[in-house]
């Protein structure tokens, strides 16, 4: 116990002499200062680059001037050289902290820059730190409200101060976690109620059944670095089939079809109904109804998604179905009947179908129908705003 108050102490001592110390380097520094190489054979660089000329390679923990920065580089100045180092492999006295993340799980904050001193706390992978200081192989390290040290070979530093986790998993939580979750919901791997800035089971889930659509070399719903890559890259456009489905639940209402539904759902509106049960969507218009909506899909294709989405044969049933129109979501009911007038003769849907809200009435009794109610009913309690 006293061997473990004295590290302790010590620890504490050190931090205190390290802040005094970045503080006062940081204002005699401004925007420039010194810097220290961060790994082993370091390549000093003709321009920013790394198919330019080397320079000078460099041993882990080299000191250089640094005279600015340029595109993810630093100019630097070592032994009367001028050249370019790429910033994550230098520490910048001047910045005072750099943001990093733990490479595995187990990883020991320790009381001194020593693999025998006592273990202030044990990280798992992912985990994000703010490095202080680099002492030979060790970062000065804080991690929440505890500081210590991490070997170097433990951690990865990023860009800045503040930059995106190489890592993420289960029970982490914060902004990096929010942004993966946002990306997942614009390719509907998750619902918008699921954007909660913790990494749940459902947002793990939902990395695995990406990882999956993406063929990635592992479906275990941990976003590694290839996984946030893919994620994040625009060019691929990997989505799940029922996209529309989960980025619209959890934002369902219900609009009373006489109190401003008939005139929200407005005559020739083009809008997109999505089956909640099968989880398919496509897009319709209105051309008429009073007491609801008479619809027709607008194109073939369109034609074929509702098809399948009433099992194959046209039928009378009603279905739940959310509208989405003018950035609203609204609980409705629709049959999948073709009948009566057919507005448009070359989308292979021979009439029209009806579209009713909550309250809306059957032309040909001015009554609720009982069955279209239900499913209104259905369709807000499977996708209700929370």
């Amino acid at each position: 116990m006293k061997s473990a108050t004295r590290y302790r102490s010590i620890l504490l001592l050190l931090a205190l002499l390290l802040m005094t110390a970045l503080a006062l380097g940081a204002g005699a520094a401004g925007e420039a200062g010194n810097a220290q190489t961060t790994a082993e054979g370091v390549k000093l660089r003709e321009k920013p680059d790394t198919e330019s000329m080397m320079l000078y390679e460099l041993p882990i923990n080299t000191t250089v001037e640094v005279l600015g920065e340029e595109s993810g580089w630093y100019r630097v100045l070592y032994n009367g050289v001028v050249g370019y180092i790429r910033q994550d492999y230098l520490f910048l006295e001047s910045t005072g902290t750099r943001a990093a993340y733990v490479l595995e799980d187990g990883v020991a904050l320790r009381g001194a820059p020593d693999q025998t001193a006592y273990v202030v706390e044990t990280l798992t992978a992912g985990k994000g730190v703010k490095v202080k200081q680099l002492l030979g192989e060790w970062y000065f390290t804080v991690v929440d409200d505890q500081c210590g040290y991490v070997h170097r070979s433990y951690l990865t530093l990023t860009k800045g101060t503040a930059a995106t986790a190489s890592l993420l998993r289960v029970g982490m939580q914060g902004q990096d976690v929010k942004k993966l979750q946002e990306a997942l919901y614009k390719r509907g791997f998750l619902s918008k109620a699921d954007i909660t800035a913790l990494y749940g089971s459902k947002t793990r889930t939902a990395v695995a059944e990406f990882q999956k659509a993406a063929s990635l070399s592992s479906f275990d719903g941990i976003a590694g670095a290839e996984t946030l890559a893919a994620i994040y890259d625009n060019r691929n456009d990997v989505k799940k089939d029922n996209a529309t489905y989960n980025q619209i639940k959890g934002t369902v209402v219900l609009m009373d079809w006489f109190k401003g539904g008939n005139e929200w759902l407005a005559r020739y509106a083009r809008f997109t109904v999505t089956d909640v049960r099968t989880g398919l969507s496509w897009k319709v218009r209105r051309f008429g109804g009073w007491y609801h909506a008479d619809c027709e899909p607008i194109t073939a294709a369109d034609t074929a998604i509702m098809k399948r989405a009433v099992g194959g044969e046209w039928s009378w049933n009603r279905r739940a179905i959310w509208v989405t129109y003018n950035g609203k979501s609204v609980a409705a009911s629709m049959n999948g009947m073709p009948h009566m007038v057919s507005p448009t003769k070359n989308n292979n849907f021979d009439g029209h179908f009806c579209i009713h809200l909550l309250n809306s009435k059957v032309h040909e009794t001015s009554r609720e129908c009982p069955r279209h109610q239900a499913m209104v009913q259905e369709a807000y309690r499977k996708g209700r705003a929370s």
